[in-house]
């Protein structure tokens, strides 16, 4: 504590309060005296000259009786740092406020958790416009975030509240605005607040976004973000999106009429459009890991598809494609899994034959993995050079996601299209050359052919020695072998994503397969399946299947079958050829919906039809929507048997063996494929959380 006499008069009293909190918050012995004897402490003060003034004294006994040390601590300081670092609290209430006064035991109910949005303006920030009410053009307003009791005047199309069940101690929640070209205008550096769940369950403001003039318990309470409206009279709008250890948990479109009304209902609404978690229980957030990187895909509506990316360090952006530009490098980037597949961009045909059989071959191989990058790397381009707007944020983006890490990618509820995101290859290169002019990495191929741990590699950790290259192609630039992905799907009813799948000490899988005699690598792959020791549950045609499904508790669910799509319907098909099919349709009748044990899901659908990505994701998110899968494995392209039978094998053993995350396993059966040379592994898709694994 400071000796200069006069220290604490010459602050004004909230940095009265705040320095005082400070000081307690660094010297656990003071704060264990002053807590005990607040008046006395305060009277020792004004003895050595540092007065504190009656008003702050007053506001600062109260706020700590009223809440507890730890909530004054965030309450004044706001998630400033102290001695360079954020500080973690974990500091009871007092026990005794005022000699002499026993506290009383709080009898006070659950806080309430409902998010609360709005509009206030910049000269009335406390009180909410009335969301029936057009906002005039060219004008400054607040948008407010608040968890608590219900505002009066929320534009929340519904009540959702955040139950804060079991939640990590204080844990620390992102909330994120991000706009849409030429709407609403928001402003820079003012776009990210922070809130943190208290361990009574109450939500508080730690990391303020702007600071109105209104009283301080409001801005514990609520986040300022200032906005202006466009001059263009008409329907705007703006998103609002939470992250946890930035993973996407929810997200708000706000439709805002400008200087019109709504043709009928509210001028103003807000309405969650993607939902990972209905109840942010405690067990999910803590589940879910650390992600390096979120982007968040969603139809805007107009012919364009706009993504917004949020990572660490707060990095946050957002980018426009239009739909058909986006459908033309979606479809470039599986034409390269095509060509490295059976030699043709055209989806799979009957007779199309595999490439990869046999010993390796680096000359395919090198074209392979070059075409590849090329692809991937154009595609990340297009999307970067959007997203960061000058070439500081775009290497800022590439320096942020150098190492390996986890990265969310998803899509809300109306996204039709499924970003090819382990194909993205963010290392530079020079693409104007002739494909024979590239080399790969020695130092990568050097650990293919010695069979080392290629996840133990300089290239791997984010150190490839030929980073700087942009002649030289190395595998370690690709996504899908750098990092562990996951592309969730949006939750519906009052499920949340599992970020966790029950287990015994020895979990189970159910297995259900096609019977097709061209299927010839099924029967050993049955058998080495059978060798990992996992309980075992198995099913060869369609109605044993349905009832397998209907019954089980396995961890996983393996279909080794055909695949394709009937009348825009896509099915699964097991047993005999040409017998009846599994389609989303038939979980909903058969009353299929798991309950504690919710499966993950993994479709090896060889030599299927027409099954690829948008047409899959209606079965996908039936799987998770009605049935209440953990998540769903599928494929980018088509798949032959040899792809099937190596990633499968080495994925489910990873997951369910040495239960690692998804993402992980995913990842380790990648490069399992390409350390025997084949760059093939990049064609699976996780639609379900990186983190997921048995607990």
């Amino acid at each position: 504590m400071p000796n200069a006499p006069q220290f604490l008069q010459d602050l004004d009293r909230k940095d009265q309060i705040k320095q005082v909190l400070k000081w307690l918050q660094e010297d656990e012995e003071l704060r264990q005296q002053f807590l005990a004897d607040p008046e006395g402490i305060i009277q020792q003060w004004a003895e050595d000259g540092q007065t504190l003034s009656e008003d702050a004294k007053r506001q600062l006994l109260r706020a700590i009786e009223k809440s507890g040390f730890s909530a004054a601590y965030d309450r004044y300081w706001g998630g400033d740092v102290v001695r360079g670092q954020q500080v973690e609290l974990a500091i009871a209430p007092p026990t005794r406020v005022d000699p002499g006064l026993e506290a009383l035991p709080s009898e006070s109910p659950e806080p309430q958790r409902i998010v609360s949005t709005g509009f206030s303006d910049e000269s009335n920030p406390e009180t909410l416009v009335d969301g029936g009410e057009p906002l005039a053009s060219e004008t400054d307003y607040y948008f407010i975030f608040e968890v608590g009791q219900r505002v009066a005047g929320s534009i929340e199309a519904e009540d959702v509240e955040l139950p804060a069940d079991q939640l990590p101690p204080e844990a620390l929640l992102q909330v994120a605005l991000f706009t849409f070209k030429s709407e609403v205008e928001l402003t820079p550096g003012k776009e990210v607040g922070e809130i943190r769940i208290q361990p009574d369950g109450a939500v508080r403001v730690v990391s303020p976004v702007a600071r109105p003039d209104v009283d301080d318990d409001l801005l514990v309470r609520r986040l300022f973000f200032p906005i202006k409206t466009p001059p263009t009279p008409g329907c705007h709008r703006l998103r609002c999106n939470v992250y946890y250890r930035q993973t996407l948990v929810q997200s708000r479109l706000v439709t805002v009429h400008v200087a019109q009304a709504a043709a009928d209902g509210p001028a103003l609404v807000s309405e969650v459009d993607y939902m990972l978690s209905h109840k942010l229980d405690g067990r999910q957030l803590a589940n879910m890991g650390q992600t390096r990187l979120s982007l968040m895909l969603n139809d805007n509506g107009n012919g364009t598809h706009g993504f917004r990316f949020f990572g660490e360090e707060q990095f946050k952006n957002d980018a426009e494609l239009g739909e058909g530009e986006l459908q033309d490098l979606i479809q470039m980037a599986r034409g390269g899994l095509r060509m490295a597949a059976w030699g043709e961009e055209r989806p799979y045909q009957k007779g199309d034959t595999y490439r990869y059989q046999g010993e390796f071959d680096e000359a395919r191989f090198q074209e392979d993995v070059v075409r590849l990058a090329l692809r991937g790397y154009r595609f990340y381009d297009t999307l970067i050079n959007r997203l960061a707007g000058d070439a500081d944020q775009a290497w800022a983006l590439a320096d942020l996601m150098l190492k390996p890490g986890q990265v969310q990618i998803a899509s809300k509820k109306s996204a039709r299209l499924v970003i090819p995101a382990a194909l993205f290859y963010d290392y530079p290169l020079d693409d104007g050359l002739k494909t024979s002019k590239y080399n790969l990495c020695p130092d990568f191929m050097a650990a293919i052919q010695d069979g080392r741990d290629l996840t133990e590699t300089a290239c791997l950790q984010g150190e490839c020695p030929t980073y700087e290259d942009d002649k030289i192609i190395c595998p370690s630039g690709f996504w899908g072998y750098r990092h562990s992905l996951g592309l969730p799907v949006t939750v519906q009813d009052e499920d949340n994503a599992a970020a966790a799948i029950s287990s015994p000490d020895t979990p189970g899988m159910a297995v259900s397969v096609s019977t097709d005699p061209n299927f010839r690598a099924r029967p050993n792959h049955e058998k080495r399946l059978k060798k990992m020791g996992l309980g075992w549950e198995y099913a060869d045609d369609r109605d044993a299947t349905l009832d397998m499904l209907k019954q089980t508790e396995s961890q996983a669910v393996y279909f080794y079958c055909h695949g394709g799509v009937q009348n825009n319907l896509p099915y699964l098909s097991v047993g005999p050829v040409g017998g009846s099919r599994i389609t989303r349709a038939n979980l909903r009748s058969k009353r299929i919906r798991w309950g504690e044990v919710r499966p993950l899901i993994f479709i090896n659908g060889c030599h299927t039809t027409a099954l690829e990505p948008e047409m899959a994701l209606d079965l996908v998110s039936g799987f998770v929507e009605v049935s209440r899968a953990a998540g769903v494995v599928g494929t980018e392209i088509t798949i032959f048997e040899p792809i099937a039978v190596i990633f499968a094998e080495e994925c489910l053993r990873r997951f369910l063996v040495e239960r690692q995350t998804i993402g992980e396993a995913i990842r380790g059966a990648r490069l399992k494929m390409l350390q025997a040379g084949n760059p093939l592994g990049l064609v699976y898709i996780p639609y379900v959380l990186a983190g997921l694994k048995l607990a």
